[in-house]
C-alpha cells in the first residue's frame, strides 16, 4: 500500500494571504473538523486508544490551520502502521476505506477540511462510531514499528525506523 497525498495548487500568495485550490473532483462530502487546542479524535476511552474506520467513505484530509498527526492502522497493508505529521503543504492525506485512523492536534489546535468520497451505502450514524483495536490482527498491526511521514525541505519524506539497527532510514 502506498499512501497518497493529493496536492493543492497555490494561485497566489502575499505576506498575509494565501489563495489556493483545494478541490477534489470526485468528492461528494465536505466536512470541517475543528480541534480547539490539544485534542484527539476519537478521544481515548479510559486510556485505551480508539479509532474511526469507514466502510463507505474514503477521506481526503487537508490541514487548513495548525498541524495534525494522523495514525493509520491497516493489517492488510505490507506496512500496517503509519504516523503522518500532516501540514497544509503536504496536501490532502487519503485514508482508504477499511483503515483505522485517529488524529491528534498540537497545543494550538487545528482545522482540517475533509473532502470525502462516499458510496451509496454511506450512513453517518454508522460511519463515525469509535472503535477499539480488539482483534489480534489490529493489535499486531499497531505494535508494528510505524512508518513516519514528515514535511522536510519542501517535500514529503517517508521515514522508517528499525529498532534493531537503531538508526533512521530515509528512502531516496
Amino acid at each position: 500500500m502506498k499512501l497518497k497525498f493529493i496536492p493543492t495548487k497555490i494561485f497566489r500568495e502575499t505576506p498575509k494571504v494565501t489563495f489556493f485550490d483545494a478541490g477534489l473532483g470526485a468528492s461528494n462530502g465536505c466536512d470541517v473538523v475543528i480541534h480547539s487546542e490539544e485534542a484527539i479524535s476519537p478521544p481515548d476511552d479510559f486510556k485505551v486508544e480508539q479509532y474511526y474506520v469507514h466502510n463507505h467513505q474514503t477521506d481526503h484530509n487537508l490541514v487548513i490551520t495548525g498541524e495534525r498527526t494522523f495514525v493509520l492502522i491497516n493489517p492488510e497493508w505490507d506496512e500496517p502502521h503509519h504516523v503522518i505529521y500532516l501540514n497544509r503543504s503536504m496536501g490532502a492525506l487519503e485514508i482508504p476505506i477499511g483503515t483505522y485512523h485517529r488524529s491528534i492536534s498540537g497545543k494550538e489546535g487545528s482545522i482540517v477540511l475533509n473532502q470525502s468520497i462516499r458510496d451509496k451505502f454511506f450512513d453517518p450514524n454508522k460511519e463515525f462510531i469509535p472503535q477499539k483495536l480488539d482483534q489480534i490482527s489490529l493489535i499486531k498491526a499497531r505494535k508494528t514499528p510505524p512508518v513516519y511521514w514528515v514535511w522536510e525541505n519542501d517535500q514529503i519524506k517517508r521515514v522508517g525506523f528499525n529498532p534493531l539497527e537503531r538508526e533512521i532510514k530515509i528512502p531516496s
